[in-house]
This record gives structure tokens, sequence and C-alpha cells, in this order.
């Protein structure tokens, strides 16, 4: 690597984050480098604006969707951020009822996106799908999320129940409505399977989500702690999410170190983190004889399921938080050394 010297000296960096707790996403990646970080470095989330009047060597912005342009005009050091999707790039029509309402955010976010490019130094995207889509000068691929699995907690098939998880907001982004349709063919050949629902939505999907679900072995949990979801997974035999737009889930690495293999739509970067047949499934959207078939097989498949799940957690275990706080410092390095370099340039000009 080009900037060596930065291995093992201790950067200060400002962090740009959220407060409050959310189950999945980019909350989980947040937790994460905040715990991991720390260990290595001076870490401080921004409390106030005067945290900005301090000499920091970078700004951490976990996720572009809470940067603020006023807050990036303001910062003195160079700025790094982390997206996490790739929605505002283009609207993607699917079924939900806000629709015409998605479709102007996304033209409002592609717009302060455009504006927000110009104060960011390098933007970090965790897949390849994601990264090719992006258009900025200095783009930095990191896939590695470093999820800590201590919490979660795994249990044998034989004290599984025929349980299908689904997990996360935005419903029918994350195709709830893909699930329901394949759910009578899986109750064709495991009348007892049932589905549950765990994350929260705006009340109006709740409802419709309800009624979509109606007459269906379903349950919706609306709300659970991040413990009580880690111990729930291991209920369950099938993690099933077919997402209209999906960036990487990490929910889906979740399930599989608990044990549960998981089985997703082939949209976006879902095939970089599941191996469709090796590690779990991948599906068409529009296949729902296909997502059912894969569910069933979960469900009734112990030699299967366990396979999936060794060769998953096989393949997660490259992903270690060792190797994402390693290649966090290659990018703090890099951005750190053209902020540098282009300071002295003008500086450089400004004499001549």
């Amino acid at each position: 690597m080009q900037n060596d010297g930065y291995k093992g000296s201790i950067v200060r960096i400002l962090i740009l984050a959220s407060r409050g707790e959310s189950l999945t996403g980019g909350a989980t990646y947040q937790a994460n480098v905040l715990r991991e970080l720390s260990k290595r470095h001076e870490v401080k989330i921004c409390d106030s604006e005067a945290d900005l009047d301090e000499n920091w060597d970078i700004a951490h912005c976990l996720n572009l969707k809470h940067l603020s342009l006023d807050l990036a005009r303001k910062l003195r050091c160079p700025l790094v951020v982390d997206s996490h999707d790739y929605y505002w790039v283009r609207y993607y029509h699917f079924f939900c009822l806000d629709f015409p309402v998605r479709f102007f955010l996304q033209k409002i976010r592609k717009m302060k996106y455009s504006r927000l490019f110009k104060e960011i130094d390098g933007i970090i995207l965790h897949a390849q799908y994601v990264y090719d889509l992006y258009d900025h000068p200095h783009k930095y691929l990191n896939f590695y999320y470093g999820l800590d699995y201590s919490e979660i907690a795994s249990r044998p098939w034989d004290e599984k129940e025929n349980l299908i998880l689904f997990v996360g907001g935005d419903y029918f982004r994350k195709g709830i409505h893909r699930l329901l349709r394949a759910l009578p063919l899986v109750l064709e050949k495991v009348p007892d399977a049932r589905l549950m629902v765990i994350g929260n939505d705006y009340g109006y999907v709740k409802a419709f989500a309800r009624f979509l679900a109606r007459g269906l072995p379903v349950q919706f949990i609306y709300g659970m702690p991040r413990n009580e979801l880690y111990g729930t997974y291991g209920r369950a035999k099938a993690f099933v999410m077919p997402s209209e737009i999906e960036a990487i889930p990490l929910v889906s690495s979740e399930a599989t170190m608990a044990g549960v293999p998981p089985i997703l739509s082939d949209a976006g970067g879902n095939p970089e983190i599941v191996l469709d047949g090796k590690t779990g499934f991948t599906v068409p959207l529009d296949d729902y004889p296909q997502l059912a078939e894969r569910i069933v097989s979960c469900l009734t498949d112990r030699a299967l399921s366990e396979r999936l799940v060794r060769q998953g957690r096989e393949f997660l275990g490259q992903f270690t938080k060792d190797r994402m706080i390693d290649r966090l410092e290659e990018i703090y390095a890099s951005v750190i050394d053209r902020h540098n370099l282009n300071r002295k340039d003008a500086k450089d000009a400004k004499r001549s």
C-alpha cells in the first residue's frame, strides 16, 4: 500500500452519525465502526458546532442520508462519507402506496447529493454493484462490514420451527408483497409453516400489509430490541427478503450466523453477499414458484440447510472487523494525502 506510513499511527477522527438505535442496516455498520475505530484511533462523535473548530485529521460521516450541506461546508478537514444505497441515482418504480412521494423524494435527493458531492473528499461504497453506479471522482469500495456475531444465538435443526423470517422496515421495497404471494404455495407443501415479519413502517403501510396477509399465518412485530432479535433468528428455518432494490443486506449475514439460510431476490448487490446455491439462494423477482420452492427446501431439507449455513459462515468469515478497519485506514490515508497535496499545490500557486 502506498500509505504504509500511516500504519500504527493514531488518527484524530470526527464522526458524523445519527443518534438512536435501529435494528439493521446502516445503524449496525455505525455501531461496528465506532466500536472498532475507537480501539485504534482518537474518535469523537460530533455533538455540536464547537467540535468543528477542533483540529481533526479527517471527518467521517457514516451515512450520506444524515449529512447536511451546511455541516459539510463548515468542516476544516477532509471528509469521507459512507453511502448505503443507490435509490437516488434514478427513480426505481415498484409496487407501493407512496410511489408519487418516492418519485419526488428521489428527485430532491438527487439534487441535494449533486451539491453535497462537491464537498466530499471520498465516498465509501459497500457493493460492487453500487460502486459501478456512483459518479464521484474519489470513490472507494469497502466490502468489509466486520459484523459482531457474538450475541447471535443459533439452535440445532431439531429445535427449530417451520418459521420464515422477514426482517426490516420499508416493507414493500424489501418485497413483502412478493413473499406473501409465494406463501400459499409454501403452505401447500408445508401446512404448518408461518411467517414472522419483524420491523416497523408507516401506519398506512402496516395496515395494507396486514390486509394483503389476511387469511395467512403471518405475525407482525413492529418493534424488537436488538438482543431479542438476535435470539429470534435461530428459531427460524428460512430468512426471506425478496427486495425490489437492495445494496448489501446485513440482516442476511446475521441470519446465516444464526444458522438460517437466506433467500433473497437477485436485485442489486444481493448476489454479492449470498452466492446462489452455495451460501443461500437468490431468486428472480417475478418467479414466485421458484421463491416458494426455495423456501420449502430450506424448511424441509436439513442436509441442504446445514450445508448452505456452513458454507455461508465460511464465506462471511473473510469479512472481519480487522479487515474493515484496515481498509478504512487505507481510505483515510489516501484522502488525507490528497487533501494535503492539494493544499500544498494551492499555496505554491499563490506564491507564484
